[in-house]
């Protein structure tokens, strides 16, 4: 499953959040730690499972040496991966293919919610705003951008 490290990431902070003391003053700061550790792990799987993406659809040409240029490429392409570089790549395999993802992503709940993914991870490592998403949020948020990844890979399936 590809989403078994967030998803076991967001289960064990989500049940040490809930045994602690609802009245402790370290819990608001205790869950915005665990958010920024989380939107990071969250970020990482998916840049890394963007990656996978695109070079298994460079894979089907049969052709080695196109393949392993697509990963070496897409090895430094999708570190901060928002929804304009990937379609971005994808107008370069051609713009039928970032029509049909645009057509599936853009303007949705999903996009709303990478970028609120993409916005926190921004918070916490470049420290242009403050952390403003809840963990309830972040797992909202998460769960919707999952179909961000499902629209890519039906994209790149075509």
């Amino acid at each position: 499953m590809p989403y078994s490290r967030i998803e076991t990431a967001l289960t064990i902070c989500s049940e040490h959040v809930t045994q602690l003391d609802s009245d402790s003053p370290h819990l608001p700061e205790l869950e915005t730690y665990l958010v920024a550790a989380l939107v990071l792990v969250i970020v990482s799987e998916y840049e890394e499972l963007i990656e996978k993406l695109f070079v298994r659809r460079a894979e089907r040409c049969g052709d080695i040496a196109v393949a392993h240029f697509v990963r070496e490429t897409m090895g430094q392409k999708f570190r901060s991966p928002d929804l304009g570089k990937i379609t971005e790549t994808l107008s370069k395999f051609g713009g039928a293919y970032k029509e049909l993802f645009s057509a599936s992503v853009l303007n949705t709940e999903a996009h709303a919610a990478w970028d609120n993914i993409m916005r926190a991870r921004h918070a916490v490592v470049h420290k242009r705003s403050n952390l403003n998403i809840t963990l309830r949020e972040l797992q909202q948020s998460y769960m919707k951008t999952k179909d961000i990844i499902s629209s890519l890979e039906t994209t790149l399936e075509t």
